[in-house]
């Protein structure tokens, strides 16, 4: 007998991503509604994605082929907008949702009311050449909400869900898998967050610089110790130095495109 559907939205943004995209809606087939943000890809993505939903948009108004998302929090809020279901789940075309945590989803959507959270946290656990990274504890997302408990996602990068004024936000026990990319990928990713972040601070003032650079020398540090910590510790299991080592010097180049914004500002006037 067929189980029936978990009466939840899904939504999913996809650029050329054939290589990762079926393992990711097959592990949200139970899902009533799975909504499928392109943008334009050419390599064969829609084809998987027409065999899992008919419910597939553009994330631009436009025809150009292969266009990347440059407000990632407006694109969400676009998906969001699409729904026909009051609780909501998100989950990136490279990554892929636990039965367990389906089964859970589908548990806390039957509550309704008596629920005493209606946002939730995912923990992600991280998966390096299909092999689970056990020693690494996993990081935490908010992924799963009832969309009138939230305002809808800000930040054109790193976006996240804003939740309504009393709305507590409880942690599901299962979660999803998130596959590291090799470093050339992710090198590329960085690249595009990077210019997102230095278009959005074109007007950046020397406070709000200053401001800036602290928390992000701080996340510097954090990486970087973390780097060296599973160098010497965790040779097995833990995540590889070089992944660590790139995103604290993500954070340095983020300082490096506000001083550039920074000077650019100053001298110009």
């Amino acid at each position: 007998m067929e189980k029936e559907k978990i009466l939840c939205s899904v939504q999913v943004l996809t650029l050329n991503n054939a290589k990762t995209l079926e393992k990711c809606l097959d592990s949200v087939k139970d899902f009533a509604e799975i909504i499928i943000l392109d943008g334009n890809s050419t390599d064969g993505t829609l084809d998987i994605a027409k065999q899992y939903t008919n419910k597939i948009y553009p994330q631009a108004d436009t025809g150009e082929k292969n266009i990347r998302i440059t407000d990632f929090g407006a694109a969400r809020n676009r998906g969001l907008g699409l729904a026909s279901y009051d609780w909501f789940l998100f989950i990136d075309s490279d990554e892929y949702l636990s039965k367990e945590a389906a089964e859970e989803i589908r548990e806390v959507i039957k509550r309704g009311s008596a629920n005493k959270y209606f946002i939730y946290n995912l923990p992600r656990f991280y998966v390096l050449d299909g092999i689970l990274l056990k020693r690494i504890k996993p990081a935490y997302q908010t992924r799963f909400f009832y969309r009138p408990a939230v305002l809808g996602f800000k930040k054109r990068v790193h976006e996240r869900i804003q939740p309504k004024k009393g709305y507590e936000i409880g942690v599901l026990q299962s979660g999803e898998f998130v596959p590291m990319e090799d470093i050339q990928t992710l090198r590329k990713k960085w690249e595009h967050y990077l210019d997102i972040e230095q278009d959005k601070t074109r007007d950046i003032t020397w406070g709000l610089f200053l401001v800036k650079t602290k928390a992000n020398i701080k996340k510097f540090l954090k990486y970087i110790l973390k780097a060296i910590f599973n160098l010497l510790f965790r040779r097995r299991g833990g995540i590889p130095f070089r992944y660590e080592f790139y995103n604290a010097i993500y954070h340095l180049q983020i300082i490096q495109r506000l001083f550039i914004n920074l000077m650019y500002n100053i001298f110009r006037k």
